[in-house]
C-alpha cells in the first residue's frame, strides 16, 4: 500500500478519520494526502437577499475566491497538524501532501481518484455539524464508485486499533477474494478475523455448508487461530444479534462487500436502513467485489 486518499471537511471529526489513516500510512510507508473541495457554484434566488444587498456583487469571482481561501488555510492548518504528529512519532516513512479544488463533491472525488491512483480511501461517515444525511452520502457514494477498499469512520473519541475484525460474510462468490484481501492489509497487525454470517434457522444448514466450503480454503490461518468462521442463526432482531457479537468478540473494524441490492449491503449502510452498525461507533471497511 503506497497511496491514502483522506477526502476531509475540517470538522472536528476529521481529526480521527486523519489518525486511522496515519496509522495505515505509518506501517506501510505511504503517502497520505489529504483533499477537500468546497461548492463552487453559488445558486441564489431574488428574494435570498436584503434589498439593501447588491447581488451581482456578492455573486462573483471575490466570494469565490474567498471561499477557497479558507478552504486553503483549514488545509494548511490540518497538513501542519498532521505533519507535526509525524515528527512526533518519528514516522520518517510517511509523506503527508495535500489538496484543494472546488466542485460538486462526488464529482471531484472521482477526479481526485483517478488522477491520484490510491491504493486505499479513508474517509469520516459524519461532517460538519455532524451532518450524516450528507457526508454519509459522500462515503457511500465513494464505495459504490471506485474500486479500492474505503474506510468509513463514525464519530469516535479514540483511535480503536484492529486486534479484531468482523468479516460480514454474504457466502457469495467474492467472499474468498475479499478474507485474502483482509489478510494482506492486516498482516502487519496480527490481528484476529472473525468471519460471521448471520441467517435466520430455516437457512442454517445451507448456510453452514457454504462456510465450511469458504473455510477450506483458509486451512493455515485457521489452525494458527488467525480467522475464525461462524455461522450464528437470528430468531429476533437482526441488529440485536449483530450488536451483541460486536460488543462480545471486541470487534473494532468491520469490513464487507458492498454488493447494493444485499442484504449485508442494507444492512451496513446509513442510507438503506435507519438502524445499522453506524450506531455502535465501529469503523466499516467496504472492500471491492471481486470473484475468488
Amino acid at each position: 500500500m503506497k497511496k491514502i486518499l483522506v477526502p476531509v471537511d475540517f470538522s472536528e471529526h476529521t481529526e480521527i478519520t486523519c489518525m486511522y489513516a496515519l496509522e495505515l500510512a505509518a506501517t506501510y510507508g505511504a503517502e497520505l494526502k489529504l483533499f477537500h473541495t468546497y461548492f463552487d457554484q453559488i445558486i441564489l434566488t431574488d428574494t435570498t437577499f436584503p434589498d439593501t444587498l447588491d447581488m451581482t456583487t456578492l455573486y462573483n469571482e471575490q466570494l469565490m475566491r474567498e471561499i477557497f481561501k479558507q478552504a486553503e488555510a483549514g488545509m494548511k492548518e490540518l497538513q501542519e497538524k498532521m505533519e507535526t504528529r509525524t515528527k512526533e512519532k518519528n514516522l520518517a516513512n510517511v509523506t503527508i501532501t495535500s489538496h484543494v479544488s472546488g466542485g460538486e463533491v462526488e464529482y471531484e472525488l472521482l477526479e481526485i481518484y483517478n488522477d491520484f491512483k490510491p491504493d486505499m480511501i479513508v474517509i469520516g461517515t459524519t461532517g460538519k455539524g455532524n451532518n450524516l444525511n450528507v457526508w454519509g452520502k459522500v462515503s457511500t457514494f465513494i464505495i459504490d464508485h471506485v474500486k479500492v477498499p474505503v474506510f468509513t469512520i463514525p464519530v469516535m473519541k479514540n483511535f480503536k486499533g484492529f486486534e479484531n475484525v468482523m468479516f460480514a460474510a454474504d457466502l457469495s462468490e467474492g467472499n474468498h477474494k475479499s478474507i485474502t484481501t483482509l489478510i494482506d492489509i492486516f498482516k502487519p497487525f496480527n490481528n484476529q478475523i472473525h468471519t460471521v454470517h448471520f441467517c435466520t434457522p430455516l437457512k442454517a444448514s445451507e448456510a453452514n455448508a457454504k462456510m465450511k466450503k469458504l473455510q477450506s480454503g483458509f486451512e493455515k490461518e485457521t489452525a494458527e487461530g488467525k480467522i475464525h468462521f461462524n455461522v450464528i442463526e437470528v430468531e429476533g432482531e437482526n441488529q440485536d444479534t449483530i450488536d451483541q457479537f460486536v460488543k462480545g468478540k471486541l470487534i473494532n473494524l468491520i469490513a464487507f462487500q458492498p454488493h447494493k441490492h444485499s442484504l449485508v449491503y442494507m444492512v451496513f449502510t446509513r442510507n438503506i436502513t435507519k438502524k445499522n452498525l453506524f450506531a455502535t461507533n465501529v469503523p466499516l471497511l467496504a472492500l471491492p467485489v471481486g470473484k475468488s
